[in-house]
């Protein structure tokens, strides 16, 4: 029976342009990945030193995202029938409306990711406006993404592990986001800035 070898991990910046182009929060990543309060989530896309993830628990991971659930459910049997005990209540899928939800949108534009969790126009406009401003100023290279939350309205930034980022570069990227962004989180602070949204309806 082949096995996986020679593995290498999906590195910090891999995963959260997965969590990014999901849209889902640190809470339903870790449900995804089968973690517990041990081992949040944010460990692995963050921190001085990010835990890596596991192949099985990346193989867990994808096959959650690919398998539908009769297919699930007919893995979670054989886990079952191999004498495992287990409880499984609520299926990953079960947890999104079952109404349509909007789709993710995602640009990339100077080396950055720029998503809107829910594609709204205005978002991605002002994402676009925010990564020429930051070009324009020489610091695109110590953005990784720019993650725009539809649901709640804020737009976050993950910044590359580059020795490179100063004081001076992050406020030349505070500034680019406070001319474009209407609202966004730096710092752990939550500042209003560029011009307000226009209605997508």
């Amino acid at each position: 029976m082949k096995t996986i070898q020679n593995y290498a991990p999906p590195d910090v910046q891999s995963l959260q342009r997965l969590q990014d182009r999901l849209g889902f929060s640190d809470a339903r990543m870790a449900e995804l990945a089968g973690l517990d309060a041990a081992t949040p989530w944010p460990g692995f896309v963050g921190g001085p030193e990010p835990r890596t993830l596991g192949r099985q628990r990346l193989f867990y991971m994808m096959a959650r995202l690919t398998l539908d659930e009769r297919q699930w459910q007919r893995v979670l049997d054989a886990m079952r029938e191999a004498g495992a005990h287990f409880d499984y209540e609520v299926p990953l899928a079960a947890s999104v409306e079952p109404t349509p939800q909007p789709e993710a949108d995602e640009d990339r534009k100077f080396g950055m990711l720029l998503v809107s969790r829910n594609g709204a126009f205005h978002e991605m406009e002002q994402l676009r406006e925010f990564a020429h401003f930051a070009h324009e100023a020489d610091v695109s290279r110590f953005i990784n993404s720019v993650f725009y939350d539809s649901d709640i309205d804020l737009c976050r930034f993950r910044f590359a592990d580059d020795e490179g980022l100063t004081d001076a570069s992050r406020d030349r990227i505070f500034d680019a986001a406070h001319r474009t962004i209407t609202r966004f989180e730096f710092d752990g602070r939550i500042y209003h800035g560029g011009i307000p949204p226009e209605s997508d309806g």
